[in-house]
Parts: C-alpha cells; structure tokens; sequence
C-alpha cells in the first residue's frame, strides 16, 4: 500500500458515515468535485471501489465496512491529540463539551450545572443536545457524556455499551399530573384513570420513557392519545383540558408555579428514575472530563443533600439558547 496521505483521513471518514459524495462534501465544507477527487485517491489509496452504486444509493463495500470504526478511532485519536492538555486549568481553558440530555435534566439540573461552570470556567464551552442514540455516539466519539435514565434498554439500541462507564447523580419519582379542576384524584382507580386522554413524552431515538414501559407490561397494547417531544411541555398540555399526563415531580413541582395544575401519585407502581451520566472508557482518565464529571457530581451531592437550590423554570428552546454564549443548546 503507498504511503497514507493523513489529510485524507478526515474524507475518508464523511464518505464512510454519509455514503454520499455531495453530504461528505457538505460536512467537510469543500466542493462536490473537490469531494469526488478524494474518493479517487482513496479508491487508489486501498485499491478498492469504497463506495460502489446500488440503485440510486451508494453503499459500501464489505472493505470500506471494516474501516468504519477503526477510521473513527483514528480520527478521534488525532482530535484528542491536538487538544490533549497535561494538567486541566478550568479558569483558562476554552475546551468545548458536547453533551446529551432531556429536557426535563437540561432544565431541572443541568442549569444548575451550567451556573457553576459559568464562574469557575468561564471559556469552558457546553453544547447540549436532546436525547438521540447516545450510545452509538458516545462509541463513535461524537459525545462527551449522556444524562438519562439508567436502563438503556429504554433508548433502543445498547450496542456497545460495555464500553460505558456509569455513574448515578440523582433520583426522581413520576407522578400524574392534570388541571386543577380535574375529577382524577389519588384516589382514582388505573381503569378510571386510562378513561381520561393520555399525553406521553416520545423522545427521538428512545423506544419508551419509564412511564410508557411500566404501563406496557400492564397493557400491552397502550398507546397515548397525544405524544410531545419534550417532557416540560406535558403540563402544558393537560391545563385546562381533560388530559392526564406523568411527568417527573421535581419538574411538576416547578410548572405548578405557573400553570393551573396539580399533581397526584400514580395508581401504578413505576421504576424510580435514576438519572446517570455515562461516558465512553477512553474519557476515563482525561483530566478536562474528570473535571466536568466532578463539577455534575458535585451539583447532584448538593442539590440530594437537601441543601435549597433554586430550580430553573423549563425554557422555551430559544430562551435556552440564550442562557449563555458559552451554552448551546439544540433541540
């Protein structure tokens, strides 16, 4: 094999993961042609087609599969190593963290995070992104860290997740959540309760939430009347109306200031929800990472101690955009 033209690597890399010269061109910024030209060298490179035509859709071949990962990884390695910093110095660096979490954690918790972050690093920068394949990402290097819900079985695919690490920062409990005037009561019944329309929280890239998982095994056949993406829009949804939704209590807490609801105990037993940050083993001893992991650990000791916090109301995705410029948050 001729000798490897590193500039190469990061083509390479478009070409595997979009099989489209045009969104390999898009994602490095360069021309289509510009693209096209990189394709031949590395077709020439590995004396290999890569990408051969199926139709209307390119795909790769069994060769250009295999180099999928292992392309990744050697490009993460040398993202890690232009970045690499020996000793981390939070009140200097300008190091950019892209995490994943719901919006029910972005606004209830990672606000409070984000605070802390603001003054004791104030070049760090957060880019926050709602919950979608987070494991695939974490593997392929695209995420930092993940907050959700400790059972990855709820988000579909857990492909790779031995090579997580987990640590739990806080717990909550579901709780129903309906309009003031609502006839549902504690003292409710299931069967009544599921008389009432439902609202449901269904995230890109999870199969159920706790809720929709716990009522299944009850009631196989369940499906919501309504669904919503975010869980912060659930109160919302149910004020003023007949609607029943289930929402995490420290958040019903908080849309009870400013909306006509009120919350009741589920007539259901659910699974507590754990909320716990992962991240992928190659973080493990990175000293930014620690830090960030260090300052998420210390906020969730805080806030379960019992110590007063003053919790965020939910935001809007437009108000969450401007909590901060060193704070990006994509929905």
């Amino acid at each position: 094999m001729a000798r490897f033209d590193l500039n190469l690597l990061a083509a390479l890399n478009a070409l595997l993961s979009d099989r489209n010269v045009t969104r390999a061109a898009e994602r490095l910024n360069v021309t289509q042609p510009t693209m096209s030209g990189m394709l031949q060298r590395l077709r020439y490179q590995f004396n290999d087609q890569l990408l051969i035509r199926n139709g209307r859709e390119m795909e790769l071949t069994p060769f250009a599969t295999s180099l999928v990962e292992p392309v990744r990884q050697a490009l993460f390695g040398v993202e890690q190593l232009i970045h690499a910093e020996p000793v981390f110095d939070p009140t200097t660096s300008t190091r950019e963290f892209t995490l994943m979490a719901s919006d029910y954690c972005t606004s209830i918790f990672l606000s409070l995070v984000v605070k802390e972050i603001s003054e004791a690093a104030p070049g760090v920068r957060l880019s926050i992104l709602p919950i979608n394949a987070p494991v695939k990402r974490m593997i392929s290097g695209e995420l930092d860290l993940c907050i959700t819900a400790d059972d990855l079985s709820l988000l579909g695919n857990d492909d790779g997740g031995d090579k997580l690490h987990s640590e739990r920062l806080f717990s909550d409990e579901f709780v129903c959540v309906v309009a003031n005037d609502h006839p549902a009561t504690e003292q409710t019944s299931l069967d009544e309760l599921l008389g009432y329309p439902h609202v449901s929280v269904q995230m890109i890239g999870t199969v159920n939430t706790i809720e929709i998982a716990s009522l299944r095994q009850r009631l196989p056949m369940f499906k919501p009347n309504f669904t919503v993406p975010d869980f912060s829009m659930v109160a919302s949804m149910v004020a003023g109306s007949k609607l029943v939704g289930v929402i995490q209590s420290r958040l019903a807490e908080v849309a009870a200031r400013t909306l006509p609801v009120r919350t009741f105990p589920a007539p259901f037993d659910m699974a507590t929800l754990h909320e716990t940050m992962f991240w992928h083993s190659r973080h493990m001893h990175d000293p930014a990472h620690t830090w960030l992991r260090g300052k998420l650990r210390t906020v969730a000791e805080t806030w379960s101690s019992g110590t007063p916090i003053r919790y965020a109301s939910p935001a809007s995705p437009n108000q969450e955009k401007s909590l901060k410029p060193n704070l990006q948050a994509v929905r």
